[in-house]
C-alpha cells in the first residue's frame, strides 16, 4: 500500500526509466519493508512526466520522501576502468562510441566493486528536471546498480564465470562476471528470438565459454515459460532465474510477484555505490 502523505519522510522511492515505460518502488525505512510497487507503460516517458504521473496518482509531493533515487535504463553507457578514467572526458568517451550527441548530458557512476566508472548520458531535459528536484535525490545508470548488486549477491560460482541476462524489451543487458570481476557487459537491441539467441551465443563463443557448463541467469521483464527462455534452453544447458537469497521483506501483494522481475528496483535500496 502506498504510504500516507504524512509518513513519506520515513520512506524512500526509486524510479526506473526504461524505453517502454517506467516503474517505481517504495521502501519503508522504519519497518525495513517494500510496501508499494507499480509499473506504467509510457514509451519514452521523460523524468518530468514520470514524476507528474506518480504525484497525481497518489496526491503527493516527491520532495516529501526521505530519499528519491532515479535510475536511467538507456543503452547509452560504457564502463571505463578507474585507473584511466578522466571526469572531464565523460562526453568524449560517449562520442567515440557514437552514443553521445547534442541534447544530452554526460554523467558517471563510480562502481567500487569493480573499480570502474560507468559513463552514461541522459537527455538535457531529464538533467534539468534533476536539478529542480527538491529533497534528497540521487541518480544512477541502471547497470551501475545491476553490476554492483550481482557481484555483491554472488555467493556461488565464485571462481567460475556466470552470465546474467536482464531483459528490458526491446533490449537486454548481458553481464558476465567471475567472482568480483566484470568480464563483459553490453546492451543488445533485438526484435526476434533469433536476434536474441544470436547475440547470446556469439558472445559466449567470443568469451570462450562453454554452453554446456556456464550458468545463465535470467531476470527483468521475462517469464519463465517465455519463447526466449525455451529457445535459449535448446543450446544452453544450465538455465536459471535469479532467486531471493537475502532478508528483504515485502508487502503481501509484492510478495506474490516473481522476485527476478524487479531485482533491480529492490537492490537499488540496499546497494551503495
Amino acid at each position: 500500500m502506498f504510504p500516507e502523505a504524512g509518513a513519506l519522510s520515513d520512506n524512500e522511492i526509486t524510479i526506473q526509466l526504461l524505453l517502454d515505460g517506467f516503474s517505481y518502488v517504495v521502501y519503508d525505512k522504519t519497518c525495513h519493508k517494500f510496501v508499494y510497487l507499480n509499473r506504467c507503460n509510457e514509451p519514452s516517458a521523460s523524468l518530468r512526466a514520470a514524476i507528474r504521473t506518480i504525484e497525481t496518482a497518489h496526491q503527493c509531493e516527491l520532495a516529501d520522501f526521505g530519499r528519491t533515487m532515479v535510475l536511467f535504463g538507456n543503452c547509452r553507457n560504457t564502463f571505463v576502468p578507474a585507473s584511466v578514467f578522466q571526469n572531464r572526458a565523460k562526453a568524449r568517451y560517449l562520442e567515440l562510441l557514437g552514443i553521445g550527441g547534442e541534447g544530452r548530458t554526460a554523467a558517471s557512476d563510480f562502481v567500487s566493486t569493480i573499480e570502474a566508472n560507468n559513463v552514461f548520458s541522459i537527455t538535457d531535459a531529464d538533467a534539468a528536471t534533476l536539478t529542480e528536484m527538491q529533497g534528497e535525490t540521487q541518480f544512477h545508470h541502471a547497470t551501475s546498480i545491476l553490476v554492483a548488486s550481482l557481484i555483491k549477491n554472488s555467493t556461488q560460482h565464485a571462481n567460475e564465470p556466470v552470465i546474467h541476462i536482464n531483459v528490458t524489451s526491446p533490449q537486454f543487458d548481458m553481464i558476465v562476471t567471475k567472482g568480483c570481476n566484470l568480464l563483459f557487459h553490453n546492451t543488445f537491441s533485438f526484435k526476434t528470438k533469433e536476434d536474441f539467441l544470436y547475440f547470446l551465443l556469439f558472445t559466449i563463443d567470443q568469451l570462450h565459454l562453454d554452453t554446456g557448463t556456464v550458468p545463465v541467469y535470467f531476470l527483468g521483464g521475462i517469464e519463465e515459460k517465455s519463447q526466449l527462455v525455451d529457445f535459449a534452453a535448446r543450446y544452453i544447458r544450465d538455465i536459471r532465474f535469479v532467486r531471493r537469497d537475502n532478508d528483504m521483506t515485502f508487502d503481501e501483494e509484492i510478495e506474490k510477484m516473481p522476485y527476478f522481475h524487479n531485482y533491480l528496483l529492490f537492490n537499488s535500496i540496499t546497494c551503495e555505490l
